[in-house]
């Protein structure tokens, strides 16, 4: 039975908690967070230790795993110490905000010697699994272009996370569809050119963008085109709306994840309700619990990760750079 830690008790850690209960490899054994009320509220759900102090968990958690599941720009120490400790680590996306403490981050888990994935969970959706097939069989020909967008309501700025001043829509949102393009593609990014808006939620108080725009030059000369905003009104039909679009010289392709099949019209708003994660045959079914499980298999059988402390390098590296070049006002190159 492999032994988790869950640092982070909100949406994400409650999710990957009770993923974990189905698994059986694997056992949520202690938890932790800041937030007295949702810490115990998961130390009696899950029968776990709890822990306000991430350090006194890994200490004395008497765990094999720790999942990562603070705020974008809360994982530095954790992973720090928690490869200090030989601990494997599932860690939420961004792998960090800052690239020297990526790269920092990276050395320690390479050097500890133990497993790591990054929560690019995209790679698990059944959508992007069908256009990797498509790419990988080259039936797109050769990719000239991409477009892909991912956007929230103001709901998620403003009420679902009250630390949006201290992180961007950037680091919030383009690592999903900024790995997914690489991954889809095989490209590497050679340079970055972006912009950015920030008017309504600096006005709002709360000091960050409200959207970014970047283009993305690849080291074979095709490009991407990637947006990302925070300011969709709330009655928006969806809270996250995710699209790409693929264009290679022999077919394109369309990818729409707002859409889940299913609308809804209430007296007060028209809606496209998530059908996940929703159980089958008693076991939750969406991209982040298929993620989570590939980990706990990966632990159990000796195997690679699918997206590893590299990856989540790489990421951080060209999210950087889209602020910097943001604050330069001209194009960044990726540096390797």
């Amino acid at each position: 039975m492999i032994r988790f830690g869950i640092i982070g008790m909100g949406i994400r850690g409650k999710l990957y908690a009770d993923t974990l209960a189905q698994n059986p490899l694997a056992q949520v054994t202690s938890v932790c967070d800041t937030n007295a009320g949702a810490l115990q509220e998961a130390e009696k759900k899950y029968h776990a230790r709890a822990f306000r102090d991430y350090r006194a968990l890994i200490e004395q958690g008497g765990v094999d795993a720790l999942i990562v599941a603070t705020p974008d720009f809360l994982h530095r120490d954790i992973v720090l110490l928690a490869a200090q400790h030989g601990l494997h680590m599932m860690i939420e996306k961004p792998f960090s905000t800052d690239e020297e403490e990526a790269a920092e981050m990276a050395r320690a888990i390479e050097a500890a010697g133990v497993k790591c994935l990054i929560a690019f969970e995209n790679r698990w959706s059944l959508p992007f699994l069908q256009a990797k097939q498509m790419c990988e069989q080259n039936g797109l020909g050769q990719i000239l272009n991409v477009y892909a967008s991912l956007t929230n309501t103001l709901f998620v700025p403003t009420k679902m996370l009250p630390w949006a001043g201290k992180s961007t829509p950037a680091w919030f949102l383009l690592p999903h569809i900024v790995d997914m393009a690489g991954w889809l593609t095989g490209k590497n990014v050679r340079t970055v050119y972006a912009t950015g808006v920030k008017k309504k939620l600096a006005a709002a108080g709360i000091d960050t963008y409200d959207s970014i725009q970047a283009i993305l030059t690849y080291t074979d000369g095709s490009a991407g085109v990637f947006t990302c905003g925070w300011v969709l009104p709330e009655s928006y039909p969806v809270t996250a709306d995710q699209k790409m679009f693929l264009v290679g010289d022999e077919a394109c392709l369309q990818i729409d994840l707002s859409d889940q099949m299913m609308r809804m019209a209430t007296q007060k708003q028209y809606s496209l309700p998530r059908a996940l994660p929703t159980p089958v045959n008693g076991r939750l079914n969406a991209p982040p619990c298929h993620m989570l499980n590939a980990f706990v298999s990966n632990l159990a059988d000796g195997t690679q990760p699918l997206a590893d402390q590299n990856a989540g390098l790489e990421n951080t590296k060209i999210i950087a750079a889209i602020h910097k070049s943001i604050e330069l006002g001209c194009p960044v190159e990726i540096g390797r």
